[in-house]
């Protein structure tokens, strides 16, 4: 998935703006272990825009050109600094500037669906940290309702089922729509499309469809892995809290040192 046109038109006005639970979770982890930050996936600014507020050297990535766009014009209107945004795949992470912390938030990495390009984020992830630097992302528990292995998961199979319908400041309609393709249950995969419908007075005038796929992780899995690029002292919290992850939670949250 990645948020250009309408899925990106629609990010801030749907709650993708919204500080949720791992503003303050993040942000103790920077400053407790040090500046500057990057911002993996960093979208419109949510966490970004908000750490600059208040002061914290913090980079952006995301491979949206339009929700780059978005919040470089968020910042001016907010009067802050222009940010240092780029855009690149976590996969393809290539900078001159190497971080204290990195954080990946919204369970973006379980965006990448190639195991190959997973292991290959994380050695990435490893190579831009200062030695003693902290990596931190969550994954989102698969069995969670609305999630792929819960009994009711989002969408339909087959068919489009209904996310939200969400006004606009112009007030016009936008439509989200998910249609599940298949779950496999063995490669840990959710192969599925979004569709995006902007309307002016119940008249369509603007649809695009995305690819939605994801892959899910399991908590030792994740340990591992992160273990085999290097990674030490690693901790897996619940919902952005200091509570060991456990169920009901429905995120991991993984916070590994270099």
């Amino acid at each position: 998935m990645n948020w250009t046109g309408l899925a990106a038109l629609v990010w801030d006005p749907s709650g993708g703006d919204e500080a949720q639970d791992d503003h303050d979770f993040i942000k103790r982890v920077i400053e407790q272990n040090g500046e500057p930050a990057l911002d993996m996936g960093c979208g419109t600014g949510r966490l970004l825009l908000r750490y600059l507020a208040a002061g914290l050297d913090v980079d952006g990535v995301d491979t949206s050109a339009d929700m780059l766009a978005i919040c470089r014009q968020k910042a001016g209107e907010r009067g802050l600094p222009e940010p240092r945004l780029y855009q690149q795949g976590m996969q393809a992470l290539d900078l001159a500037r190497r971080y204290q912390t990195i954080y990946i938030p919204c369970g973006s990495f379980v965006l990448l669906t190639d195991r190959n390009d997973a292991w290959e984020a994380l050695r990435r992830f490893y190579a831009h940290l200062e030695p003693g630097g902290m990596l931190v992302f969550n994954v989102f528990w698969p069995f969670t309702p609305g999630e792929p292995l819960s009994d009711n998961p989002n969408g339909s199979d087959g068919e489009w089922g209904s996310l939200f319908d969400h006004t606009l400041p112009d007030g016009r309609v936008m439509k989200q729509h998910v249609k599940r393709e298949k779950i496999d249950r063995v490669e840990q995969l959710l192969l599925a499309k979004r569709r995006y419908q902007l309307y002016e007075e119940d008249q369509l005038v603007a649809e695009e469809v995305f690819d939605s796929n994801e892959r899910w992780y399991f908590k030792q899995e994740m340990i591992l892995m992160l273990e085999k690029v290097g990674f030490k002292d690693i901790e897996v919290k619940g919902n952005w809290s200091e509570e060991d992850f456990a169920e009901p939670h429905y995120s991991m949250v993984f916070v590994a040192r270099k």
